[in-house]
């Protein structure tokens, strides 16, 4: 008997591949490498068929280079599921890069009282020349981190992912139990993943399993190859992938879609089966609609009542932004002393933020531009200091321009 049932599931999956064919767009370096989902994997196909079905699912992946991640928490309470959309919209203003023509995604889940969300931003003309390409519309779109993180075949609790890059650095991925410490870190040095694995379990309270993207031979050279194992992926979840379909694009692959056309014929049938059984209940149907109008200025006052305790909240966690924000006169006077006397300053951009420091950009010139990281990394108000352009040497007046950010701390601040 369940050797029976096993080929009737094999057969039913089967089936599921034929006719609700499952697309992956991935764009490298040298073009878009398409693969097909069949046998619980995915296989890497020559190129897209010209003819697109209705029934077929296609998701063409970001690349982490075009993408800025945050991870954003808001308050169960202010905020609902049907308002994260326009809640995370608005606080994109706050730190997202890109003023005007940004894009995102995001993934919210609920963790105990808090909504915690994975947010991935992006210059809309950097994907509009990216769908140029194609020969067809995707009906998905979302992060290739994001997507990697919800197709892990097994995933733990706490685990560490690893990305190698075309530059030879790595991108180590950590996510803790429940979703409450996502993080993506560049790292170049032993060093680096240290302190990205002491941070990783210090929130998500246990060590981390590393897994690796690519194979084995991509593995760092500090890294303990007896408990790395490679990825594999599968279909990613159903709650990731809701948040990145396109809009006015149906997804018939998901049996929930399928629920409002079913439900639209269901209900023309039961109204046939009424007919005249309608006329009956217009009478009662009208003192409903008077009860229901008695009843809509007190639903009024109600909606009312709630958006002042909404409005209430948001000036708490104004002023609790406020009370965080750093003492920027003393950060001024740090960075004065720290700073070289071979390099100065064109230009500083200071973000705050309501979880921690923020971060600091510095624009400028110094005849030793490369040492400058390591030096403002001294800082007791900087937690890490990172280039933003590569360091050229400017033949004409011999120095070297440079843009650093700084990412800022609290601690320091404290007391």
């Amino acid at each position: 008997m369940s050797s029976y049932n096993a080929e009737i599931i094999r057969k039913l999956k089967e089936a599921r591949d034929k006719w609700f064919p499952k697309i992956l767009i991935e764009s490298k370096k040298a073009g878009f490498q398409i693969s097909r989902f069949g046998e619980g994997a995915w296989h890497v196909v020559e190129d897209l068929q010209d003819s697109q079905n209705i029934f077929e699912q296609r998701v063409l992946l970001i690349p982490d280079s075009m993408t800025l991640f945050k991870l954003r928490e808001f308050p169960a309470g202010a905020v609902s599921r049907q308002t994260l959309a326009e809640a995370v919209e608005l606080d994109l203003a706050r730190w997202s890069p890109w003023v005007e023509d940004n894009e995102c995604y995001f993934w919210p889940k609920l963790c105990g009282d808090k909504w915690q969300v994975a947010v991935w931003v992006w210059q809309g003309e950097e994907l509009t020349k990216l769908r140029k390409s194609l020969v067809s519309t995707p009906t998905h779109v979302l992060p290739a981190r994001a997507w990697k993180i919800a197709s892990l075949e097994i995933a733990p609790a706490n685990f560490v992912h690893i990305d190698k890059e075309i530059d030879g650095s790595w991108v180590y991925t950590g996510m803790g139990e429940d979703f409450s410490s996502l993080t993506v870190t560049g790292v170049r040095s032993e060093a680096d993943a240290n302190r990205f694995r002491l941070g990783l379990a210090r929130r998500s309270r246990g060590l981390a399993t590393c897994i690796d993207l690519q194979s084995l031979d991509d593995v760092p050279e500090w890294e303990d190859k007896a408990i790395v194992t490679a990825s594999n992926f599968t279909l990613p979840e159903s709650s990731a992938l809701a948040v990145a379909r396109q809009p006015g694009i149906s997804d018939w692959s998901d049996p929930f879609v399928w629920a409002k056309p079913t439900g639209a014929l269901l209900s023309i049938y039961v109204l046939w089966l009424l007919g005249s059984g309608l006329v009956l209940v217009k009478q009662g149907q009208e003192i409903q609609d008077l009860s229901s109008r008695a009843g809509s200025v007190s639903n009024e006052v109600l909606d009312a009542r709630a958006e002042v305790e909404r409005v209430n909240q948001l000036l708490e966690q104004v002023d609790r932004i406020r009370a965080n924000q750093l003492e920027l006169e003393a950060l001024l006077a740090s960075l004065s002393k720290s700073l070289p006397k071979n390099g100065w300053l064109e230009h500083i951009e200071y973000r705050g933020d309501d979880d921690d420091g923020g971060w600091l950009e510095l624009t400028g010139k110094s005849d030793q531009s490369t040492e400058l990281a390591a030096i403002l990394e001294q800082m007791p108000e900087v937690e890490q200091a990172m280039f933003l352009t590569d360091i050229r040497r400017d033949a004409r007046t011999g120095l070297e321009p440079f843009k650093i950010r700084l990412k800022l701390r609290l601690d320091s601040n404290s007391g």
